[in-house]
């Protein structure tokens, strides 16, 4: 009676017509919510009713709706699903509306008509019965929810917190330095899931038949105590595994302790044993057949090939850049680099061994160069204590020979042995003088103060200087500068001594009778001066030869020349910016300097004071 219940129902024929309702008279199925509609069988039973009622199967607790549709009909209705009319000894409709079951034997019933039910639930509920109890118990807690969901999210923010730290300590003891590997951790990975999966199955099948039991009414305690069991047994097993798969992280070998890689890294044993024994020329060749063999075994499950000719494709690329890798670090080497060490960790054995030799390449570099250097610093060193020794006696040499030459001497055998002791005391001192230039000058301590000079009025007075020692050497000058003056930023010091020592070596080494070619020119900003002159002596030496210390043209070393001229006006032009090249073409002897042309600089205007007129 719709009096003592909520719940609404109409059933309807196969024509349309309402067939029976508990709807009050003028209600229609849109004032219910949760409204179903569902097609179903009509069947009767040979037992006599004479009323609608609701009978209680004691085994399930299921509530089933008896409908009474007149004597004619049958003495009542009962309603379930068509397509599990077979499946089952009972049918009918739940009082809930949402399970079905039937309600009499095969024997009992017999199929009439198929009939259309369409029910749900009254809104607001007026009635009291089930639906409003569970309304108000759900009003009742509803207050709760707020403090039930703060609570789990606050359990849930706890919890991962926790896990987080017990992840993060895994591996850790207490002073015990390091990571501690324990037997969990040792067995392949692939082997410990495998038989994770398979104890978390059991446990899950026991927990689903203590679940089962528990459903059915069984809530002894012996029951809960398994459920219980088995949930925690699941959960230390997925905590376990946290466990190891954290300690595998940190100890980088998750997937290297695994049975797929060592099975993977013993075929790649054996390949690279073979290979290796193998010529180069055949190893792309036994590559190719592996290439071939592994893609007819992928290509009987067709989904693999991707797979495999993907995996292919990445180990070239990789290879490609394991070799990019070493030839940038040869390119590093070779432009003046040894340091560059190339990572061999991870790269295919024979770039590594290439690699590796690289490395040593580099090592064995340094090590010559810092043996050089060290040499060259011993040399330095050696010339400069020696030079400073050497000039405390030829200091006293020198004085002692100059008050000989104040006395009046008048054998003329000793004026003679004094002149020839004056002059070899002057070139000693010049020697000396040389050396400790010369030191100086190759390992960069001297003092450089730039300053913008007039370049060709610097020639002019050099020449002028040496026009005497040209007229002694036979040598004839022809000067070719341009008609306005070339400026370059140098120190005025050490550019004198590079064309002084330029000058001197041709008064020295120039045949006589030919002509000294100096020529300025200024081209794409540099200011050149190239000076040329034919040789007394044949050239027989490299250019860059001829530019090292104590090395001059002439093997018989009868002139005055010590082997340092060249190679301080180098090191000295090089220590003022520019640039120092020396040419021999058979006998004619050419050198170039050059140095970056500046603006001339800014003359400031005179001040010329006012003077008042005297009255």
């Amino acid at each position: 009676s719709s009096a003592v219940t909520n719940y609404r129902f109409e059933i309807r024929n196969e024509s349309g017509e309402l067939f029976y309702t508990n709807l009050p008279a003028g209600a229609g199925m849109n004032d219910t919510i949760s409204v179903r509609t569902v097609t179903t069988g009509l069947s009767r039973d040979e037992g006599m009713h004479h009323a609608d009622y609701i009978t209680e199967d004691p085994n399930t607790g299921l509530s089933l709706l008896m409908v009474w549709a007149g004597e004619e009909n049958a003495p009542y209705l009962s309603f379930g699903p068509a397509d599990q009319r077979d499946s089952y000894n009972q049918y009918g409709w739940l009082f809930n509306g949402l399970d079905w079951e039937y309600s009499s034997d095969e024997d009992e019933r017999v199929q009439a008509a198929t009939l259309t039910l369409t029910c749900g639930v009254q809104w607001p509920l007026l009635a009291s019965d089930l639906f409003f109890d569970d309304y108000q118990t759900y009003r009742e807690r509803q207050q709760y929810l707020p403090t039930l969901a703060i609570a789990a999210a606050a359990t849930s923010l706890l919890s991962l917190v926790l896990l987080f730290f017990f992840c993060r300590s895994a591996g850790y003891r207490r002073k015990v330095e390091g990571l501690t590997l324990n037997w969990q951790d040792r067995i392949p990975l692939d082997l410990y899931l495998v038989c994770l999966a398979l104890g978390i199955s059991v446990l899950l099948h026991g927990g689903d038949s203590a679940s089962y039991h528990i459903n059915q009414g069984a809530n002894s305690t012996v029951t809960y105590v398994g459920f219980s069991f088995f949930a925690l047994a699941i959960d230390a097993l997925i905590l376990a595994c946290l466990h190891t798969c954290s300690v595998r992280i940190k100890a980088r070998t998750l997937l290297r302790n695994t049975l797929i890689w060592r099975v993977l890294a013993w075929v790649g044993r054996f390949v690279r044993k073979v290979a290796m024994g193998w010529k180069v020329t055949k190893r792309p060749v036994l590559t190719f057949v592996l290439y071939l063999i592994g893609t007819v075994l992928t290509g009987v499950t067709i989904f693999l090939i991707p797979v495999y000719q993907g995996f292919v494709l990445w180990c070239l690329c990789r290879w490609v850049r394991q070799w990019r890798s070493i030839r940038d670090a040869t390119a590093h080497i070779v432009g003046g680099d040894p340091d560059c060490h190339i990572d061999t960790l991870k790269m295919y054995p024979d770039l590594a061994e290439h690699a590796g030799q690289l490395n040593d390449l580099g090592s064995a570099i340094n090590t010559a160069v810092d043996e050089r250097m060290k040499s060259e610093r011993f040399k330095t060193e050696l010339i400069t204590n020696v030079s400073h020794d050497l000039k405390t006696p030829l200091t006293s040499i020198i004085n002692y020979v100059d008050l000989l030459k104040k006395e009046d001497i008048l054998d003329p055998k000793a004026q003679e042995y004094i002149e020839v002791l004056d002059r070899k005391s002057q070139r000693l001192k010049k020697l000396t003088e040389d050396l400790v230039e010369a030191s100086k000058a190759s390992t960069g301590t001297l003092s450089v103060n730039r300053e913008v000079l007039g370049f060709t009025q610097l020639l002019e007075q050099a020449l002028g200087e040496y026009e005497v020692k040209f007229q002694a050497a036979g040598l004839t000058p022809v000067p070719s500068f341009p008609a306005q003056e070339l400026y370059v930023e140098a120190d005025g010091r050490h550019l004198w001594r590079v064309i002084d020592n330029l000058l001197g070596n041709c008064c020295k080494y120039a045949m006589q009778g030919t002509r000294l070619y100096l020529d300025v020119t200024n081209w794409n900003s540099t200011v050149t001066l190239v000076v040329k002159n034919i040789s007394q002596n044949p050239l027989n030496i490299p250019s860059e030869q001829l530019m090292e210390r104590f090395v001059r043209g002439e093997a018989s070393r009868t002139t005055d020349g010590s082997g340092l001229g060249l190679s301080i006006a180098r090191s000295l032009t090089e220590l003022q910016g520019g640039d120092f090249r020396l040419d021999i073409d058979g006998d004619l002897f050419k050198v170039v300097v050059s140095f970056p042309a500046c603006q001339p600089p800014t003359l400031a205007p005179s001040v010329i004071a006012d003077e008042s007129p005297v009255e």
